[in-house]
């Protein structure tokens, strides 16, 4: 096997690794890839050389680069004396950790937010109906604390969801330096 062979097969494998990690964080290992086929060409890359180089389908890959986009991880890059769109990816781990959970975990807020609103509304209305029975209203209770503490869950989510995005967390979980040989 040559030295080319060998680094080819080590690009590889690393492709998957990445891929694995994706799927272990509960994303889609095509995120991996295509995170790793723009990183090891050293530049961006258009919508044709991504598919060709993962193997997937222009539309496919057309989904996972929106993806990558929504989650802060992928961007459009300008590529002079071409029409076509070129995508570069975040190159710092940390960063790219960061930008993966902290859309997600926001995404999450929100929508959960929206539905102890309108949990709450109906809790409050059923609590305020003069017809409702003492044992209803206990009940219903019970649910406005549980509302509450849900609320509070999800505040705490988005203080976290600051701390990583102010880059605080690495004042409390500080980044190893790394060593080059």
């Amino acid at each position: 096997m040559t030295h080319e062979d060998k680094l080819e097969q080590i690009k590889h494998r690393v492709s998957e690794q990445i891929a694995e990690n994706m799927k272990s964080y509960g994303f889609p290992a095509t995120i991996g890839r295509v995170i790793a086929a723009i990183y090891y060409q050293g530049r961006a890359l258009d919508l044709d050389e991504l598919a060709e180089s993962t193997g997937m389908s222009k539309t496919r890959m057309s989904q996972v680069l929106r993806e990558m986009v929504h989650y802060n991880i992928a961007e459009k890059a300008f590529v002079k004396g071409s029409r076509k769109d070129h995508y570069t990816v975040e190159e710092d781990y940390y960063q790219t950790f960061i930008s993966l959970f902290t859309s997600n975990w926001r995404d999450v807020i929100v929508r959960n937010r929206k539905i102890e609103s309108r949990i709450m509304q109906d809790l409050l209305e059923i609590n305020a109906d003069p017809e409702a029975s003492d044992e209803i209203k206990q009940s219903t209770q019970l649910y406005i604390n549980d509302s509450h503490d849900s609320m509070a869950y999800y505040d705490w989510i988005e203080r976290l969801v600051e701390l990583f995005e102010s880059q605080r967390i690495f004042d409390i979980v500080p980044k190893k330096d790394a060593t080059h040989e």
